[in-house]
């Protein structure tokens, strides 16, 4: 699940597709939000995460189960605890990879637990890993480019300032993006016997995997975004089913999908993370 550490070497523009930002969707800026909210790929109930097959750990990278109990996901924690012990100036609950990312939240006064991602990556629930890169040599290439190389005219928030899943799409769409274009490439030389072809459908299957855990919602603008993402990674996962050389219409019919579902969610990325959100959304998007 990780070779894309060591089969992508850069992640530079490699063929001549430009990335379309095609409007889709989107949800106004709300500027007093730090309480968690949950999202459809971001937050399970204990039932679905106990219900769920076992995800592949990895090498040495892969952790030993937080729980003490056989069959639970996550570590237990309550919201309060890990407001006081992570919550940033900006009220966002982070927690490293190194700490248990994935938490059993229990809510006051309710039998529902939340199993949630806090971490800014998304991550296998079970191994607590990151299903990518998470170097910071992809931040520096991919932060820019979601930014300030789509809208040069508009000002941006900082790294530091971006939500956890602002940041975690950041990382997965760019990689998403490179794995698109090498599809791309493989479709016009009908050549789909290259290692990152191959490579780039395993990341397409693993990121659709219901193992494979976004970080929760914790600001109203997550939720649009979280949806733009289940969708895209939905397309992906058909895609990276689909046999290229059995059927190559309906593949690049389904690689049309693809490509514009992640396109949807890259542009209102960059939305979400201008200064001037609010305006942008209502110019682009509508009221």
């Amino acid at each position: 699940m990780m070779k894309w550490n060591d089969t992508i070497k850069t992640f530079t523009v490699m063929f001549s597709l430009a990335a379309i930002l095609t409007a889709c969707g989107g949800g106004a800026k709300e500027t007093s939000s730090s309480s968690e909210t949950s999202s459809s790929n971001a937050a399970v109930t204990e039932t679905a995460a106990n219900g769920s097959t076992a995800g592949e750990e990895t090498g040495s990278d892969a952790k030993e189960s937080s729980s003490t109990d056989d069959g639970k996901i996550g570590k237990d924690s309550t919201l309060e605890e890990l407001k006081q012990q992570y919550a940033d100036k900006l009220g966002y609950i982070r927690i490293p990879l190194t700490d248990h990312p994935v938490r059993r939240v229990s809510e006051n006064d309710s039998k529902n637990i939340n199993v949630a991602n806090y971490s800014d990556a998304v991550v296998d629930m079970n191994a607590e890993v990151p299903i990518h890169s998470d170097s910071q040599r992809l931040i520096d290439d991919a932060f820019p480019y979601f930014t300030t190389v789509q809208a040069p005219d508009e000002s941006y928030v900082t790294w530091e300032e971006a939500t956890n899943l602002e940041r975690a799409m950041v990382k997965t769409l760019f990689i998403a993006r490179e794995g698109l274009l090498i599809t791309d490439d493989a479709m016009k030389n009908k050549d789909y016997s290259s290692t990152s072809f191959q490579d780039s459908m395993d990341f397409f299957r693993v990121t659709a995997k219901f193992e494979s855990m976004a970080p929760v919602a914790q600001h109203p603008r997550d939720i649009t975004l979280s949806t733009l993402y289940d969708k895209a990674r939905t397309s992906w996962g058909k895609l990276a089913e689909m046999d290229p050389e059995q059927d190559e219409a309906a593949f690049a019919e389904m690689y049309k999908t693809a490509r514009s579902d992640a396109n949807n969610a890259m542009g209102l990325l960059n939305v979400l993370l201008s200064t001037n959100e609010e305006e942008r959304v209502e110019e682009i998007y509508g009221k």
